[in-house]
């Protein structure tokens, strides 16, 4: 599965990558977190809990750990802890 980067809590270390079945919530076990913009691959289409992603864009990979998948854009704000 392939998504892009909508979204970013950078003090949660929290991400929303837009999919074609609506949005993913991962969280950055790293320190860098993707750029707006980046496209993520990751295996499967509904993976949860920690895993190896890559970031196209970017060229490099990150551990994280997925959160949801299929989450509305009117749920965006709540998953990424954001409110």
């Amino acid at each position: 599965m392939i998504g892009s980067v909508v979204a970013v809590n950078p003090t949660r270390g929290m991400v929303a990558l837009e999919t074609d079945d609506g949005y993913s919530i991962i969280e950055m076990l790293g320190d860098d977190p993707p750029e707006l913009g980046d496209r993520i691959r990751w295996q499967g289409t509904t993976p949860l809990g920690g895993e190896t992603v890559e970031n196209l864009t970017q060229r490099c990979t990150y551990d994280v750990f997925f959160q949801n998948h299929h989450v509305s854009r009117a749920l965006l704000r709540q998953q990424l802890l954001l409110d």
